[in-house]
């Protein structure tokens, strides 16, 4: 229920929904998704097996899926090229901010239904402090949803063009790119691969390794996430700017230089015997772990015609998903388990993925820069 009921219908419905973003408008597509994500969340409150409860939770899923092909879509459109970088750099820190939020208001929000276990709801009847914890973080979105509708529907870019509803115009992009798109979308796996490991094992590392208890270790990632979170926001400036001043390159090249300066914290983490050296490792790891979507939507924002946007999206958020969520963790897990044989050495599975992740992401971009700036120089 936690991870795959919920990741397997994020990263297939994508797809569908990316397609949606490309022939509908924009703002509709991300109104009808909250409302289902509101929905499906409530729902979770109201299951009464597991059966139900799955359900509700891959329904989840299917209406998040519908923010971001959606949303990246229109930041494309809406800001220019040498500004669209930072402009998804906002956006994709206002989840990093979310999620370090969660650690905090999520305790508060648990601690108050706590306070109103087995009351009487409407249709529902007694609730579990778990239930109304649900319905508390799903009711708000049947108000948020209409957010939506507050900004102008930006005009597609390149819309009038015909290679952006000719037939067939996917598969003939995706063949005239096929190296250039499978040598990113590789490197970027190999760091949602690493992001997601560490988001998973990260708190039973400091558990195992430095005896601290979640209540400790959840304020401190909290601030993790909210430093990864302004970073991500002057990186996406200083790639605008490299990409203004002529390097077409930039969103890759920039990443190789980011990976190689921070590789003495990615080979170190894990050796460090400090909790708080650890930690300040962990924050610099950040770095290249949580940008490889907005890089990515940038390249396709810069490459691809406007009907094709979502769709592209989509896809990279199915294999990211697919790969970073579904096997991530996993191989920390299996080489934990299988491997070391020992539950206290998940900070050496930890080592090995991360520094394997970053080393194999380094060698891929590098090796495709020079097709991404003749790419993008024919697109000019």
């Amino acid at each position: 229920i936690l991870g795959p009921a919920f990741a397997l219908s994020y990263a297939v419905f994508a797809i569908p929904l990316g397609w949606a973003a490309d022939r509908f408008p924009r703002r509709i597509v991300i109104f009808c998704g909250v409302g289902i994500w509101a929905m499906a969340t409530l729902a979770c409150g109201f299951a009464a097996t597991f059966g139900e409860l799955m359900a509700a939770r891959v329904i989840v899923g299917i209406g998040e899926a519908a923010l971001l092909p959606a949303a990246y879509s229109m930041i494309g459109d809406a800001f220019p090229r040498d500004k669209v970088t930072v402009a998804t750099s906002v956006f994709q820190a206002a989840g990093k901010t979310g999620s370090a939020a969660a650690f905090g208001l999520g305790g508060f929000a648990i601690a108050f239904a706590k306070s109103l276990d087995h009351i009487d709801w409407p249709f529902h009847g007694p609730a579990h402090y778990w239930q109304i914890t649900f319905a508390l973080i799903g009711i708000p979105g049947f108000l948020l949803m209409f957010l939506a509708l507050s900004f102008p529907e930006p005009p597609r870019r390149d819309a009038g063009r015909q290679e952006a509803v000719a037939k067939g115009t996917l598969r003939a992009f995706l063949k005239q790119h096929a190296v250039l798109l499978s040598a990113a979308t590789f490197a970027f796996s190999c760091l949602a691969v690493v992001g997601y490991s560490l988001t998973s094992w990260v708190p039973a590392y400091m558990d195992r390794h430095f005896g601290w208890e979640p209540a400790r270790y959840g304020v401190a990632l909290s601030a993790m996430n909210i430093f990864g979170a302004l970073a991500l926001v002057v990186c996406g400036r200083v790639v605008d700017r490299l990409f203004a001043r002529g390097m077409r390159d930039a969103h890759l090249r920039f990443y190789t230089w980011t990976i190689v300066a921070l590789s003495p914290a990615i080979i170190y983490a894990f050796l460090a015997t400090n909790p708080y050296v650890f930690l300040a490792c962990y924050a610099l790891i950040q770095l290249i772990t949580v940008p490889f979507i907005v890089y990515g939507s940038a390249i396709i924002a810069l490459l691809a015609p406007a009907g094709l946007r979502g769709q592209l999206l989509g896809m990279l958020m199915f294999v990211f998903n697919i790969v970073g969520f579904g096997a991530g963790p996993a191989i920390v897990g299996a080489i934990t388990t299988y491997v070391f044989h020992n539950e206290a050495m998940v900070g050496q599975s930890l080592a090995i993925v991360v520094i394997g992740g970053a080393g194999l992401a380094l060698v891929a971009m590098r090796a495709v820069l020079p097709r991404l700036d003749a790419a993008i120089a024919a697109r000019d």
